[in-house]
């Protein structure tokens, strides 16, 4: 039997938040229904619990939350409109109110069909690229944290709890090994108390979109423990309610070595999209169309879509098997096409023999455009997205001797152009600060700057 708690029902939070019911509770906070006085809205509030007031590192996970909540903007992610503390010193934390079930609700009532899974899964994906981009990684992604709400004819996917998100410092907050999560949905390497990185929410949101289309998460067991031994050592059981294009990238994003898993959210959204299209155009009795992109294999595994023949073996040319001819009218095609090659070949060759010289003079040219070195376009490469901070406020940035704003505040360096971009810290009355900085990827975290220093600050020798 739950114990629901009600103290608040009733009263006035921040003198403008009027407590009406309980909505959700947990072992350390509760979440209620609220009015917003002073806008005239419905809102939800998370309060700390009063008992957990002495759990200093709770505490320091709370508002943790309500900072890195407060940061993202993606309309999949939870809307937090302020944070603060009550009368009795209790933290609080305001967010719009959602109204609709969440992910777990609706699959008690049975799996997704694949289209709406693949769409709740790319919105899931778009959230997550956002954090991860800001340098937030969830850590405990599951179908309780995801929420469905209905805004007119359309569905909206919000993630929510970033709680024990990792990041940032959230390294000064957990011990060497400590684990965190649920197991259903625990990469291997959160399994394996290793460190973690962005690459485990892709895991955990593969978890979920399977639970979605089979209408179980890939691996379960007797005990927490057994059910972590399987993500790290059992073999993914083949999905059998999904098109062979989202089985491809559901054991892409699934792969046990993190290095050879889908390496970022905003690429996993994008595989979503095109899978989306490969299952709307089977629904419908089509073969999914193959674009340039999407018939290209990437050596990484984490690449575009390559789409099998359904009728069997892969038929990667894309040509279509010819019965065997039993009728004259077949043959006497076949025979035209035959002696219409051995024409053509013919011709190839009179006209190779008869003009050496012509060939050996294109020879230079196809070489100097090969040797052609193509232009990298600074605007069409990807963006990492980096917060920078100093140890006083309001100092200047500038990025490769341009402005570019003010601490604490983020920048957009470009990803793939082999440059060292140059960093500055400038305050009045204080000696800048440079750095260079070559980003690899669109989640690494800018080098640590050195502090600024007063201008008239002693020489230590």
């Amino acid at each position: 039997m739950e114990m629901v708690v009600d103290d608040d029902v009733g009263r006035t939070i921040a003198g403008r938040y009027e407590v009406t019911r309980v909505i959700g509770e947990g072992g350390m906070g509760v979440v209620y229904e609220a009015y917003d006085t002073k806008v005239d809205r419905d809102v939800a509030i998370k309060v700390v619990r009063s008992e957990c007031l002495s759990d200093r590192k709770f505490l320091t996970r709370f508002r943790r939350e309500m900072e890195v909540t407060t940061r993202l903007r993606h309309p999949s992610t939870i809307r937090v409109f302020e944070h603060g503390e009550s009368n009795d010193g209790r933290p609080y934390m305001v967010m719009e109110l959602l109204t609709g079930e969440s992910l777990a609700d609706r699959l008690e009532r049975g799996r997704i069909p694949e289209i709406e899974a693949l769409q709740h899964a790319r919105q899931i994906a778009e959230s997550l690229s956002e954090a991860h981009e800001n340098g937030i990684f969830h850590r405990d992604l599951k179908p309780d944290n995801i929420f469905i709400e209905s805004v007119g004819v359309s569905t909206v996917v919000k993630v929510l709890d970033f709680g024990i998100a990792g990041g940032l410092d959230a390294t000064r907050l957990t011990k060497a090994g400590e684990v965190f999560g649920t197991p259903q949905y625990m990469s291997p390497e959160q399994c394996n108390g290793a460190p973690l990185d962005h690459r485990t929410d892709i895991y955990s949101l593969g978890c979920i979109l399977y639970e979605m289309l089979e209408g179980r998460p890939p691996f379960s067991a007797e005990s927490p423990m057994a059910t972590m031994l399987k993500h790290v050592k059992a073999k993914v059981p083949p999905p059998r309610h999904c098109c062979r294009e989202t089985a491809k990238v559901l054991s892409m994003a699934l792969r046990k070595d993190r290095n050879k898993r889908i390496q970022d959210c905003g690429r996993f959204a994008e595989l979503l999209g095109q899978c989306i299209g490969a299952a709307r155009a089977r629904a419908e009795g089509r073969q999914p169309s193959i674009t340039p992109d999407s018939a290209l294999r990437r050596s990484t595994g984490t690449g575009p879509i390559f789409t099998v023949d359904d009728r069997g073996g892969s038929n990667a040319s894309g040509a279509m098997a010819l019965d065997e001819p039993d009728s004259v009218g077949s043959k006497l095609v076949i025979g035209g096409l035959l002696l219409g090659f051995v024409v053509i070949v013919g011709a190839m060759v009179f006209s190779s023999s008869s003009s050496p010289r012509d060939d050996e003079a294109d020879k230079p040219q196809q070489e100097d455009s090969v040797e052609a070195p193509s232009v990298v376009n600074i605007d069409e490469l990807p963006k990492n997205r980096a917060t920078i901070t100093a140890n006083i406020e309001g100092a200047r940035v500038f990025l490769d001797g341009e402005f570019a704003c003010e601490t604490p505040c983020a920048i957009e360096v470009p990803v793939g152009d082999n440059e060292d971009h140059e960093i500055i810290l400038r305050k009045d009355g204080y000696v800048e600060v440079i750095g260079k900085w070559q980003p690899k990827s669109v989640t690494e975290r800018p080098p640590a700057l050195p502090d600024l220093k007063p201008a008239d600050a002693a020489i230590e020798l």
